[in-house]
């Protein structure tokens, strides 16, 4: 079965370009802080949390979002990560990459948890911005054991297409 060719989304410039932080109120200060330590301008970061996103009324072309969301219990936070990234699409430009990090209502995350969620989202970024399929970004065995850590603690991170 042949796949069809995507839209792939030009390499990310960090220190250049335009992001979209939103998440529940209790992750929003790892995700900013996670972020400047990844290389984003502080300037160019906008911070919006999941209660606030009805109130978002501006336009923006951002290349990048990242959504955060807390699931307690057996809530389900694809959901409500869907309904946060159709909401903050007012901010994006059409072929943003949107990358959902959904943690565990029981998870804390640790200083060394936030290095290795950092360096996932990196991940992310890297491989929805390679130019084919063949030149995705290697994943190394200890960032393999990372992820499976992240797993393990109640993290998943994913990209999702709007």
């Amino acid at each position: 079965m042949a796949r069809t060719p995507r839209e792939r989304h030009e390499p990310i410039d960090l220190a250049t370009a335009e992001v979209v932080l939103a998440g529940t109120q209790d992750l929003l200060p790892v995700l900013r802080t996670s972020a400047v330590r990844a290389g984003v301008d502080a300037s160019r970061m906008r911070v919006v949390g999941v209660d606030d996103v009805h109130e978002v009324a501006d336009h923006a072309d951002a290349d990048l979002a990242v959504i955060a969301i807390r699931r307690p219990g057996e809530d389900p936070a694809f959901h409500r990560a869907q309904e946060t990234a159709e909401l903050i699409a007012p901010l994006l430009a059409p072929h943003a990459v949107r990358i959902v990090v959904t943690v565990s209502g029981v998870t804390r995350l640790a200083p060394k948890v936030e290095r290795t969620l950092t360096s996932e989202v990196l991940h992310q970024i890297g491989i929805a911005s390679a130019t084919s399929g063949f030149k995705r970004p290697f994943r190394s065995m200890r960032t393999r054991l990372g992820t499976a850590g992240l797993r393990a603690a109640g993290v998943r991170v994913f990209r999702i297409t709007v």
